[in-house]
């Protein structure tokens, strides 16, 4: 009998009513990816790498760009929640702003940090940070650079206080009587040309800038590239996205693909 429906509802053209098997099954198959802003190139990328791990397990993905405004993200939560997705995948926006929001939707679905973690009694799935940046330094300072500076992102970035903090204790280590050369930046090459402005008015004598992002490192780049007779400095981004491959720019590579693979069968 099952075989005589099969093949009538093939010549019918018959397609499964998805919403009434949710409905018996209680699962959507749909995962909801929330990321802080879709337009930082990272991000695409970890969306694409999600997407297609999720697809191999026959899953549909949602995406909601929280633009960067813990109550976006908020709104967006609540919304997801009560469309019953089966999970929620989201680098939260704000270290501390964020907290309140993810707990109220992990009381009602199954929630995963990716990247960015904000709570560890929540799970999660992230990269070491102070690894590549270790190793970075390492690279800098054999290739006699005595003097690095960090231009970071807002503090409320867990990834980006990662890295700095990692940065302060590296260099610290690594060059125990030189000045810590430290600045916040923000996420855009504007802000790289900016910072970049005033690092080198503040340390003059600064041979390796690092940076919490490629699009930093971009603007960084570009004021330095403006400037004629500028002795040679080293720069360097993070997460090696294809602005930074595009511009030849060195960049710390992120393992995207690990990240959503372990994330996707994790939920």
């Amino acid at each position: 009998i099952a075989a005589k429906v099969r093949e009538s509802a093939a010549r019918l053209g018959y397609r499964v009513d998805s919403i009434g098997r949710s409905l018996r099954t209680q699962r959507t198959n749909t995962l909801d990816i929330v990321v802080p802003d879709i337009t930082n190139p990272f991000f695409p990328a970890l969306v694409q790498a999600i997407e297609h791990s999720a697809r191999g397990r026959g899953l549909g993905v949602l995406i909601v760009d929280a633009d960067n405004d813990p109550e976006v993200e908020r709104a967006a939560l609540r919304t997801l929640v009560d469309r019953r997705v089966d999970a929620v995948l989201i680098s939260p926006t704000d270290l501390t702003a964020s907290l309140e929001a993810l707990s109220e939707a992990a009381q009602v679905v199954p929630v995963m940090q990716i990247d960015r973690v904000i709570d560890e009694t929540l799970p999660f799935v992230r990269i070491d940070q102070a690894g590549p940046v270790e190793t970075l330094i390492a690279h800098l300072r054999s290739g006699g650079r005595k003097h690095i500076a960090f231009i970071g992102q807002q503090s409320t970035i867990a990834t980006s206080l990662e890295r700095e903090r990692a940065f302060a204790r590296f260099v610290a280590a690594s060059f125990p009587e030189d000045a810590l050369r430290i600045l916040p930046g923000r996420m855009s090459a504007e802000s790289g040309r900016e910072t970049a402005l005033e690092l080198l008015s503040r340390w003059p004598e600064t041979d390796a800038i690092v940076c919490a992002n490629d699009l930093i490192a971009v603007g960084v780049l570009q004021q330095l590239g403006d400037e004629s007779g500028r002795r040679a400095i080293a720069i360097s981004g993070f997460d090696n996205t294809l602005i930074a491959r595009a511009m030849q720019l060195t960049s710390v590579r992120q393992p995207v693909e690990e990240l959503a693979a372990a994330a996707v069968s994790a939920v």
